[in-house]
Order: structure tokens, then sequence, then C-alpha cells
């Protein structure tokens, strides 16, 4: 009978040691699944905030070029705007890269520069070469008006120091 209590005892010790060890494995098993679904949750809505077009929102203003000629995009949530005028209703926005289809072709612009002065450079059509500050970051760049506007500059200097 003694033999019989202690084989009883035995067996509770190793189910209560199983019933306990169980548990562990599967809180920890639980407590692993839920941080990799977490993880891969803040890595889905960080990747889908980089691409949103909220970035490339607002008023680009070409640099580089004369003052009549500069051309301002304007990308908005209605569409994309080329000096005032609509020039289609959607672009695509990929993180780095901004495509815009109009019935002329296809334009795509990368991003470029750094916060504190973001700009756009274009790519396709690569001639003539273009680039873009963001309206209210126009003070971060030099704009000289272009080559041009220097060689002209150059010049009036050199015949007007003749006389």
């Amino acid at each position: 009978m003694a033999l019989n209590k202690q084989n009883n005892n035995s067996e509770q010790e190793k189910r209560s040691n199983f019933t306990k060890e169980a548990c562990l494995k599967l809180c920890g098993g639980t407590l692993l699944i839920s941080l990799a679904v977490a993880f891969s949750a803040i890595l889905y809505f960080s990747y889908k905030d980089y691409i949103h077009p909220k970035h490339v929102y607002g008023k680009w203003i070409e640099i580089g070029t004369p003052d009549y000629d500069t051309e301002i995009l304007t990308f908005s949530e209605r569409g994309v705007f080329r000096n005032e005028r609509l020039i289609t209703t959607d672009f695509e926005f990929d993180g780095t890269l901004i495509t815009v289809a109009t019935g002329s072709g296809q334009s795509v612009y990368q991003m470029s520069g750094t916060f504190k002065s973001p700009q756009l450079k274009r790519i396709t059509p690569s001639s003539p070469t273009q680039r873009f500050i963001k309206s209210g970051y126009e003070d971060t760049v030099k704009s000289g008006g272009g080559a041009a506007k220097n060689r002209r500059a150059a010049l009036s200097e050199h015949f007007n120091s003749k006389n």
C-alpha cells in the first residue's frame, strides 16, 4: 500500500510538472508569435507612411532658371499642376520617385536634397535638366539665374570696363 501511494504521488508530480512545462512553452510561443506580428505591423505601417504622397504635396519651384522662365509644379490630392494649370489628376510616388503621366508623355522626378532642403530632380525626360526646391526652402540654395545669366553679366562687365 505504501508503494502504491508513492507511485500515485509520483504520477501526480509528473502530471503537475508536465502541465507547468506545457503552459510555459505555450506562453513562450504565444509571446514570440505576438512579437513577430507586432514587428510586422510596425514595418508595414512605417512603409505605408514612407510612400504616402503627403511627402510631395505642395509647391515645387524650379531652380537655376531666370525668373521669367521659372516653372512651378504643384502636387496635391487633386492632381499635378504646372504653372497653375492642371496637367494630370494622378501621379505615383514610391518613396523616392514621382511618376507623372500626361498626354505628352511620362515625366519621372527623383526626391533629392535633405530634410532641410527638399529637392526634386527630373530624370525623364533627361533634357533639359530641371531641379526643383519645395516652396519655403528657397533660401537654402543659390539661385544665380542659370549659366546664361552669369555669361551675360560677365560679357557686360567685360565690354563696359573697356571704356
